[in-house]
Protein backbone atom coordinates (compact mmCIF):
# COMPACT_ATOMS: atom_id res chain seq x y z
CA UNK A 1 0.00 0.00 0.00
CA UNK A 2 1.31 3.57 -0.87
CA UNK A 3 2.32 5.20 1.50
CA UNK A 4 0.65 8.53 3.06
CA UNK A 5 1.33 11.81 1.73
CA UNK A 6 3.77 13.73 3.53
CA UNK A 7 2.39 17.66 3.96
CA UNK A 8 3.15 20.21 6.50
CA UNK A 9 -0.25 21.45 7.05
CA UNK A 10 -1.48 21.20 10.79
CA UNK A 11 -4.73 22.20 12.26
CA UNK A 12 -3.13 25.62 12.90
CA UNK A 13 -2.21 25.97 9.25
CA UNK A 14 -6.08 27.64 8.32
CA UNK A 15 -5.88 29.82 11.44
CA UNK A 16 -2.19 31.43 10.57
CA UNK A 17 -3.01 32.50 6.82
CA UNK A 18 -2.50 36.06 5.65
CA UNK A 19 -5.31 37.73 3.35
CA UNK A 20 -5.37 40.37 1.29
CA UNK A 21 -3.04 42.53 -0.52
CA UNK A 22 -3.39 45.02 2.41
CA UNK A 23 -2.27 48.75 2.66
CA UNK A 24 0.83 51.23 2.75
CA UNK A 25 0.44 53.77 5.55
CA UNK A 26 2.79 56.66 5.66
CA UNK A 27 4.25 57.66 8.94
CA UNK A 28 2.18 55.04 11.35
CA UNK A 29 1.79 56.19 14.91
CA UNK A 30 2.55 52.60 16.20
CA UNK A 31 5.26 53.29 19.01
CA UNK A 32 2.78 53.82 22.07
CA UNK A 33 0.31 50.79 21.27
CA UNK A 34 0.10 47.95 23.10
CA UNK A 35 -2.82 45.94 22.65
CA UNK A 36 -4.70 44.86 19.34
CA UNK A 37 -7.48 47.47 20.19
CA UNK A 38 -5.21 50.11 20.00
CA UNK A 39 -3.54 48.91 17.07
CA UNK A 40 -6.97 48.48 15.39
CA UNK A 41 -7.51 51.97 16.58
CA UNK A 42 -4.79 53.42 15.19
CA UNK A 43 -4.89 51.74 12.02
CA UNK A 44 -8.38 52.67 11.38
CA UNK A 45 -7.65 56.70 12.03
CA UNK A 46 -4.63 56.68 9.72
CA UNK A 47 -6.57 55.46 6.98
CA UNK A 48 -9.57 57.92 7.48
CA UNK A 49 -6.27 60.75 7.88
CA UNK A 50 -4.85 60.03 4.47
CA UNK A 51 -1.89 58.31 5.39
CA UNK A 52 -2.47 55.50 3.10
CA UNK A 53 -0.94 55.55 -0.36
CA UNK A 54 -4.48 53.94 -1.15
CA UNK A 55 -5.57 51.40 -3.95
CA UNK A 56 -2.84 48.83 -5.70
CA UNK A 57 -2.62 46.43 -8.40
CA UNK A 58 -1.06 43.33 -8.24
CA UNK A 59 -0.60 43.24 -4.89
CA UNK A 60 2.60 44.42 -2.55
CA UNK A 61 5.88 42.68 -2.37
CA UNK A 62 8.09 42.69 0.94
CA UNK A 63 11.84 42.16 0.33
CA UNK A 64 13.85 41.59 3.95
CA UNK A 65 17.24 40.41 2.38
CA UNK A 66 20.50 39.53 3.56
CA UNK A 67 23.41 39.38 1.27
CA UNK A 68 25.72 37.09 2.76
CA UNK A 69 29.60 36.82 2.46
CA UNK A 70 31.92 33.53 3.12
CA UNK A 71 35.15 34.47 5.02
CA UNK A 72 37.86 33.18 2.75
CA UNK A 73 39.78 30.60 4.79
CA UNK A 74 42.63 28.12 3.11
CA UNK A 75 41.23 24.54 3.55
CA UNK A 76 37.54 25.85 3.88
CA UNK A 77 36.22 24.00 0.95
CA UNK A 78 33.20 22.88 2.86
CA UNK A 79 30.98 25.10 4.48
CA UNK A 80 31.29 25.74 8.26
CA UNK A 81 29.11 26.95 11.06
CA UNK A 82 29.88 30.51 11.65
CA UNK A 83 32.03 31.21 8.25
CA UNK A 84 29.51 33.94 6.56
CA UNK A 85 28.70 37.66 7.89
CA UNK A 86 26.04 39.81 6.29
CA UNK A 87 27.20 42.63 4.55
CA UNK A 88 23.88 44.55 3.89
CA UNK A 89 20.36 44.25 4.66
CA UNK A 90 17.88 45.35 1.63
CA UNK A 91 14.64 45.93 3.20
CA UNK A 92 11.97 47.33 1.05
CA UNK A 93 8.56 47.34 -0.26
CA UNK A 94 7.38 47.39 -3.79
CA UNK A 95 3.81 47.83 -5.31
CA UNK A 96 2.08 49.53 -8.26
CA UNK A 97 0.05 52.89 -7.08
CA UNK A 98 -3.20 53.72 -8.49
CA UNK A 99 -4.43 56.76 -7.67
CA UNK A 100 -2.98 60.15 -9.37
CA UNK A 101 -3.20 62.29 -6.13
CA UNK A 102 -1.05 64.52 -4.54
CA UNK A 103 -0.21 62.06 -1.51
CA UNK A 104 0.52 59.32 -3.95
CA UNK A 105 2.31 61.28 -5.91
CA UNK A 106 4.68 62.80 -3.38
CA UNK A 107 5.77 58.93 -1.84
CA UNK A 108 6.81 58.08 -5.70
CA UNK A 109 8.73 61.28 -6.05
CA UNK A 110 9.83 62.50 -2.24
CA UNK A 111 11.63 65.52 -3.11
CA UNK A 112 8.63 67.00 -4.66
CA UNK A 113 7.16 70.68 -3.91
CA UNK A 114 3.42 71.57 -4.44
CA UNK A 115 1.91 74.72 -4.95
CA UNK A 116 -1.13 76.37 -5.82
CA UNK A 117 -0.98 78.08 -9.79
CA UNK A 118 -3.36 81.35 -9.92
CA UNK A 119 -5.79 81.90 -6.95
CA UNK A 120 -6.33 79.30 -4.06
CA UNK A 121 -9.22 78.10 -5.14
CA UNK A 122 -8.09 77.68 -8.66
CA UNK A 123 -8.03 73.73 -8.89
CA UNK A 124 -4.87 73.99 -10.23
CA UNK A 125 -1.70 72.61 -8.22
CA UNK A 126 1.55 72.25 -9.84
CA UNK A 127 4.37 69.83 -8.94
CA UNK A 128 8.09 70.17 -8.97
CA UNK A 129 10.63 67.63 -8.56
CA UNK A 130 13.94 69.04 -6.75
CA UNK A 131 16.82 66.64 -8.08
CA UNK A 132 18.69 66.69 -4.70
CA UNK A 133 18.04 64.59 -1.33
CA UNK A 134 17.21 66.26 1.86
CA UNK A 135 16.72 64.36 5.44
CA UNK A 136 13.33 66.25 5.26
CA UNK A 137 12.46 63.86 2.33
CA UNK A 138 12.32 60.76 4.27
CA UNK A 139 9.39 59.68 5.97
CA UNK A 140 9.41 58.62 9.32
CA UNK A 141 7.96 55.06 7.95
CA UNK A 142 6.38 53.97 5.38
CA UNK A 143 4.55 50.82 6.87
CA UNK A 144 2.54 47.74 5.54
CA UNK A 145 -0.63 46.36 7.33
CA UNK A 146 -2.66 43.14 6.17
CA UNK A 147 -5.06 40.80 7.53
CA UNK A 148 -4.39 37.58 8.92
CA UNK A 149 -6.98 34.82 10.13
CA UNK A 150 -5.25 35.57 13.69
CA UNK A 151 -5.74 39.41 13.51
CA UNK A 152 -3.11 41.74 11.35
CA UNK A 153 0.28 41.69 10.39
CA UNK A 154 2.35 44.63 10.22
CA UNK A 155 6.19 45.60 8.51
CA UNK A 156 7.44 49.01 9.10
CA UNK A 157 10.58 50.36 7.26
CA UNK A 158 12.25 52.81 9.00
CA UNK A 159 13.35 56.09 7.67
CA UNK A 160 11.75 55.38 4.55
CA UNK A 161 12.07 56.71 0.99
CA UNK A 162 10.15 56.13 -1.73
CA UNK A 163 10.58 56.52 -5.78
CA UNK A 164 9.03 55.19 -9.19
CA UNK A 165 11.03 52.22 -10.52
CA UNK A 166 9.86 52.91 -14.03
CA UNK A 167 8.06 54.69 -16.75
CA UNK A 168 4.59 55.75 -15.41
CA UNK A 169 1.51 54.30 -18.04
CA UNK A 170 -1.65 54.86 -19.21
CA UNK A 171 -3.35 52.72 -21.80
CA UNK A 172 -6.22 52.38 -23.95
CA UNK A 173 -9.16 50.43 -21.61
CA UNK A 174 -6.96 50.63 -18.38
CA UNK A 175 -5.87 52.69 -16.02
CA UNK A 176 -2.59 54.13 -15.41
CA UNK A 177 -0.30 52.74 -13.14
CA UNK A 178 2.29 54.03 -11.17
CA UNK A 179 5.58 51.74 -9.99
CA UNK A 180 6.81 52.72 -7.06
CA UNK A 181 9.29 51.06 -4.17
CA UNK A 182 10.24 52.19 -1.01
CA UNK A 183 13.13 51.29 0.93
CA UNK A 184 13.90 51.58 4.78
CA UNK A 185 17.00 53.05 6.45
CA UNK A 186 18.75 53.86 9.62
CA UNK A 187 18.91 57.28 11.62
CA UNK A 188 21.64 56.70 13.80
CA UNK A 189 24.38 54.58 14.22
CA UNK A 190 23.13 52.98 17.84
CA UNK A 191 21.00 51.29 15.44
CA UNK A 192 23.06 49.44 13.46
CA UNK A 193 22.91 45.84 14.90
CA UNK A 194 19.44 45.73 13.61
CA UNK A 195 17.46 46.03 10.20
CA UNK A 196 15.69 49.14 9.39
CA UNK A 197 12.50 46.96 9.74
CA UNK A 198 10.38 46.01 12.32
CA UNK A 199 7.38 43.03 12.10
CA UNK A 200 4.46 42.64 14.37
CA UNK A 201 2.19 40.39 14.61
CA UNK A 202 -1.11 41.62 16.13
CA UNK A 203 -2.96 38.55 17.71
CA UNK A 204 -6.92 39.65 18.12
CA UNK A 205 -7.76 36.65 18.87
CA UNK A 206 -5.91 36.03 22.27
CA UNK A 207 -4.68 39.68 22.89
CA UNK A 208 -0.96 39.68 22.29
CA UNK A 209 1.42 41.85 20.25
CA UNK A 210 4.58 39.88 19.03
CA UNK A 211 7.11 42.12 18.27
CA UNK A 212 10.32 41.16 16.06
CA UNK A 213 13.18 42.97 14.64
CA UNK A 214 15.72 41.87 12.54
CA UNK A 215 19.34 41.49 13.47
CA UNK A 216 22.14 42.81 11.38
Amino acid sequence: MAERILAGVTSETFSSLQLGPGAIIRNFEFAEISSPEEFKTAFLEAIENGQSFGGTQGGINIEIVPTYRKIEIDGANVPFKGDSVIDEWLCQMSCTLKEFKPHTLQAAFPTAEFAEVGSEDSGILSMRIKTAISNDDYDENHTWIATTQYGYLMVAMFNAIGGTTGAITAADRAEGNIPFQTRGTIDDFKDIDFAPCEIWLVQTVDGDIIKSKVGG
